[in-house]
């Protein structure tokens, strides 16, 4: 009986924090997700946040032009976007001294401070590569999460900084209670990033959900493909560049890597394709990688001609 009891109580309790009513099923937690969703929403919807995402990004893409310091913070030296790997160490150094001023007592003050210095220190490199990326999006939606998650990390920062220099300067408990601030700031400012890497797919593999394409499949009639032209086609649903050179047939995934630009618009030129976008170049024989900010090689296909039909399947 106590048992049905507790599954019952357990149950209405459930659908109250999930915000379900007669005869509808939510999610636990759901009113909460519709809060920040509204939150978010209104975010995007900001102009003025748009335009100051605008602004910033075409400062960051004047100094930080396609080559190899933007290849350097994009992360194409090491086949992986480089902010997300960064976002670690300020994260976790913050966190661990938020954790050691509330558990650690007077011992571990000393261990607080130096992690909120490290923090700091490590979070510029970081804003480096986020601002690397900031300047690549292509939405005013996006530009405009992506400009107030920079606000926020701005904010953190400075409060880390102030919290380090009052900490420093004796007084305790006034950096103590900075740096708890700035851990809320962080944390908003951390949501916002997730949301533009997982619902807008900001720095994702935009090949990554293509299906290989195994048997031979026709998608051009040979005649319709002349010398040094691109065409896209469609493989078993898959978007694909035809391209013949010197009558060679090459075939990479048409949507880039990086931010999904269409390859088939873009510059051919010494056996490389350029994306129209962001300018990553990939070799049209293999689809490896020549420059970034592309992080990986494109998909590329193979290619014959078979019955006045060229046809392609996924290079293995």
């Amino acid at each position: 009986m106590a048992a049905r009891r507790f599954i019952s109580w357990f149950g209405a309790f459930s659908a109250m924090i999930a915000g379900g009513g007669h005869g509808q099923q939510r999610a636990l937690g759901a009113r909460g997700a519709d809060a920040a969703e509204a939150i978010v929403g209104q975010i995007e919807q900001s102009q003025a946040l748009d335009a100051f995402a605008q602004n910033l990004g075409s400062l960051v893409a004047k100094v930080l032009q396609p080559g190899k310091v933007k290849d350097l913070v994009s992360g194409t030296w090491m086949g992986h976007p480089a902010h997300p790997m960064l976002t670690d160490i300020p994260i976790g150094a913050w966190t661990s001294a938020l954790m050691l001023d509330l558990l650690g007592g007077r011992t571990a003050a000393k261990g607080a401070d130096t992690l909120i210095g490290i923090g700091v220190l490590a979070a510029l490199p970081t804003a480096v590569t986020g601002l690397s990326e900031l300047a690549d999006l292509g939405t005013e939606h996006e530009r405009a999460i992506a400009a107030a998650h920079a606000i926020g990390n701005i904010a953190a920062v400075a409060l880390y900084a102030a919290s380090y220099v009052a900490r420093k300067s004796g007084s305790r408990t006034i950096g103590v209670g900075l740096s708890t601030a700035a851990t809320g700031v962080m944390t908003a400012s951390a949501f916002l990033g997730g949301h533009l890497s997982f619902r807008k797919g900001i720095g994702v593999n935009h090949t990554a959900f293509e299906y290989a394409v195994e048997d031979w499949t026709p998608v051009l009639d040979a005649g319709e493909l002349a010398e040094g032209e691109a065409k896209l086609v469609n493989a078993a649903g898959n978007d694909v560049m035809v391209y013949r050179a010197g009558g060679a047939l090459c075939a990479l995934a048409d949507h880039c890597m990086h931010a999904g630009g269409p390859l088939h618009e873009g510059k051919v030129e010494d056996g490389r394709v350029t994306c129209p976008w962001h300018a990553s170049t990939f070799n049209l024989a293999d689809g490896s990688l020549v420059r970034g900010p592309a992080t990986a090689p494109q998909p590329s296909y193979e290619t014959r001609v078979q019955d006045g039909k060229i046809e392609v399947r996924s290079r293995t």
